[in-house]
C-alpha cells in the first residue's frame, strides 16, 4: 500500500505541467519530473545532472545557448519558460535547492503583442509630430489660397459690375470702387515678403491693409497650433466683418485652460440682418475646425459673434478678461 501511494505520488509529481526538480546540500539531483527534465534537455542538447547545469543556464554561461528574451526561455516549440529558485528546508532539518520552471507562454505572447502596439504607438506620435510642426505652415498655405479665390470672386464681380456701368454711360462719381479698393490692398498685401513676422504680426499687417483695427482681450494660448487656428478664425471674421458689416474695429476674446483654448469674436459694424448662413469662408473654418478636434458656434442676434474651441496643451489663463465695445456674452 505504501510503495502504491508512493508511486501514485510519483506519476503525479511526473505529471505537473510545470517543471520542477530539487538538489541536495551538494548541489546532487534528487527529484526531478518529466517536464522539467524535457525542458533542460531542449534548452541546453543534455540530460539534466546537477544544480550547476541549470545555474550556468539561468547565468548563460557557455556552452549554454537557449534562445531567451531577458529571463525567458524560448523553446522550439513556441513555448516560454521562467525559471525560479528557492532554498527549501524540510522537516528534518535537510536543506535543499527547489528550482520551479513556470510556463509563461501566454504572458509572453502578450508581452510581445503590447511591445509592437507600442512600437506603433511611438511611429503615429512620430507622424503627428511632424504633422503639428507643419501645421502653421498648412494653414498659412490654406488661407493664402482661399484669399485669393475670395480676390477672384470680388474682382470678377467688379469687373462685370464696371462694364454694366460704361455700358449704361452713367457718371463716373457713380461708381462704387470700394469692392476694387478691397481687392487691391489684398493683392499688395500678398505680395509682401512676410516670411520673418510672426502670425500676429501678419494678422495686424493684414488688418492694416483692410482698414480694420483689431481689440484683443485675454491671452492667446502657447500652443502654436491652437493658436494658429484661433488666428485663422480671427482672419476670417475680419475679412467677412469688413465686406458685410463695413466694421471698423474687430473685438477678439481670448482664454483657455488645461486642455483647451478658446477665441470670442464680434465687431462694430451692422448687425446680420436675417440668420446667417455658412458661405465657403465659415463652412471650411468649421471644417478645419472640427478636423482638429474643436468646434465652431456662430450667433446672429442681436449682433455677429463667432465661438471657436480648440484643443490646446498649456497653463491655465487666471487673467480676467473683458470686451471693449461689446457687451458681455456666453461663450
Amino acid at each position: 500500500m505504501r510503495r502504491l501511494k508512493r508511486n501514485a505520488v510519483k506519476e503525479a509529481f511526473d505529471n505537473l505541467p510545470s517543471g520542477i526538480c530539487f538538489f541536495d546540500i551538494n548541489g546532487m539531483l534528487t527529484l526531478c519530473n518529466y517536464q522539467m527534465h524535457r525542458l533542460i534537455f531542449a534548452l541546453t542538447g543534455r540530460d539534466l545532472q546537477s544544480l550547476s547545469d541549470i545555474l550556468n543556464l539561468l547565468e548563460d554561461v557557455p556552452p549554454a545557448a537557449a534562445q531567451r528574451d531577458g529571463d525567458i526561455f524560448l523553446v522550439d516549440d513556441g513555448s516560454a519558460w521562467q525559471f525560479f529558485v528557492e532554498k527549501v528546508t524540510t522537516r528534518a532539518g535537510g536543506i535543499y535547492t527547489q528550482i520551479l520552471a513556470a510556463d509563461v507562454t501566454e504572458l509572453y505572447r502578450r508581452k510581445q503583442e503590447l511591445k509592437e502596439d507600442n512600437r506603433r504607438l511611438n511611429e503615429y506620435a512620430e507622424r503627428m509630430r511632424r504633422l503639428s510642426a507643419n501645421i502653421i505652415t498648412l494653414i498659412r498655405e490654406e488661407e493664402i489660397l482661399n484669399m485669393k479665390m475670395r480676390i477672384h470672386d470680388d474682382i470678377g464681380r467688379s469687373v462685370i459690375a464696371t462694364r454694366q456701368f460704361l455700358i449704361q454711360n452713367r457718371p463716373m462719381e457713380e461708381l462704387d470702387l470700394t469692392t476694387w479698393k478691397m481687392a487691391v490692398r489684398l493683392l499688395k498685401q500678398d505680395n509682401v515678403d512676410r516670411e520673418e513676422e510672426d502670425v500676429l504680426a501678419r494678422l495686424e499687417t493684414a488688418a492694416a491693409g483692410l482698414n480694420i483695427k483689431i481689440v484683443m482681450n485675454g491671452k492667446p494660448p502657447e500652443d502654436s497650433m491652437a493658436a494658429g487656428l484661433l488666428y485663422t478664425a480671427v482672419r476670417e471674421c475680419m475679412s467677412n466683418a469688413v465686406r458685410h458689416a463695413q466694421a471698423g474695429k474687430l473685438y477678439v476674446e481670448f482664454s483657455s485652460d488645461e486642455h483647451t483654448a478658446s477665441a470670442v469674436i464680434t465687431n462694430d459694424g451692422r448687425a446680420p440682418e436675417g440668420e446667417i448662413t455658412e458661405g465657403g469662408g465659415l463652412s471650411s473654418l468649421r471644417v478645419r475646425m472640427e478636423r482638429a478636434g474643436g468646434s465652431m458656434k456662430v450667433q446672429s442676434t442681436p449682433y455677429f459673434v463667432l465661438m471657436v474651441t480648440v484643443p490646446a496643451e498649456g497653463r491655465k489663463q487666471d487673467d480676467p478678461c473683458t470686451h471693449s465695445g461689446r457687451p458681455a456674452y456666453d461663450a
